[in-house]
């Protein structure tokens, strides 16, 4: 009998949040994985990991040999307070490794490639208000990747995922996003949340594990484009007051009208697979990781 070919898996950018958790699922399935890395303190046992920048050309011809499918998680991000006040910054931060990354993997025998994106390009091309570089970023990469497509015999899959939260997110109140952040200043609050504006503002999210799920799908699947997340809305105020209740804290939300509410930016998903977590399952989930982290 033929002995069966183990795919080869690369994962770009599987230090992070989504890539902590994605290798995670993948080494309980067939194949090699792959994985790059720009600190030698990230460890995967089960995987060889490459230690190098992709701003770096030859770095990104290495990791590209002998690979068969990719999934490119890599970003340059922090918040939207640090993508306004250093929009280029992050704008380039994301767009030149791509770029390096794409023009590696047209030179290779890459099969597909699954790019993770996120729903902020929706409006980061008509936002006139504030330049999140990252946001457009976002937006420069789904462009090349789209005329990368049209060149090459390598398909694609872009994934547009909204606001991503749960257990290993990263919880830096300089540098969290809305739902990590609000969950350590709740943690930390006595008496009384201060909220900017109204908290009317209605959001959209998708736990990590639903967005893994959708991730593993994506191998499969012969469409190359989705949006993935939860259809539940909730306002800011409904979140808010959910994670004072999971925290098991009696606190008073209080709004600071001087600061605008930001406008609501709402989006129908087509996701490969259902969302099997709600809001409030997330949230205990998260909340208790976090609670363990800093018990």
């Amino acid at each position: 009998m033929a002995k069966i070919k183990r795919k080869n898996i690369l994962i770009i950018g599987a230090a992070g949040f989504v890539g902590q958790a994605l290798v995670k699922k993948l080494l309980s399935q067939p194949g090699n994985l792959f994985l790059t890395a720009q600190s030698k303190k990230f460890k995967c046992s089960g995987a060889k990991v490459f230690y190098g920048d992709l701003t770096d050309k030859k770095f990104c011809q290495k990791i590209v040999r002998g690979v068969d499918l990719v999934y490119y998680l890599a970003g340059y991000k922090k918040n939207i307070a640090w993508h306004a006040k250093k929009p280029f910054e992050f704008f380039v931060g994301n767009l030149k490794p791509f770029l390096n990354f794409l023009a590696a993997a047209q030179r290779s025998k890459i099969k597909k490639i699954v790019y993770l994106s996120s729903t902020i390009v929706d409006y980061a091309a008509t936002e006139q208000k504030t330049i999140d570089g990252y946001a457009w970023g976002k937006y420069a990469n789904e462009l090349a990747l789209k005329s990368f497509k049209a060149q090459n015999k390598i398909d694609t899959v872009l994934i547009r995922s909204a606001a991503i939260y749960g257990p290993g997110d990263n919880f830096n109140p300089a540098v969290a996003n809305f739902i990590p952040a609000t969950i350590g200043r709740v943690s930390q609050a006595q008496g009384e949340l201060v909220i900017w504006g109204r908290g009317l503002r209605k959001m959209q999210f998708i736990f990590i594990d639903d967005l893994v799920a959708n991730l593993v799908a994506a191998q499969k699947t012969k469409k190359d484009f989705f949006v993935v997340g939860n259809p539940e809305v909730m306002t800011v105020n409904q979140v808010v007051q959910k994670i004072i209740g999971l925290s098991d804290k009696k606190l008073a939300i209080k709004h600071d009208l001087s600061k605008p509410d930001k406008s609501s930016q709402l989006v129908k998903f087509s996701n490969l697979v259902k969302p099997q977590f709600s809001l409030s399952q997330g949230l205990a989930k998260t909340i208790s990781y976090y609670q363990q982290k800093n018990g």
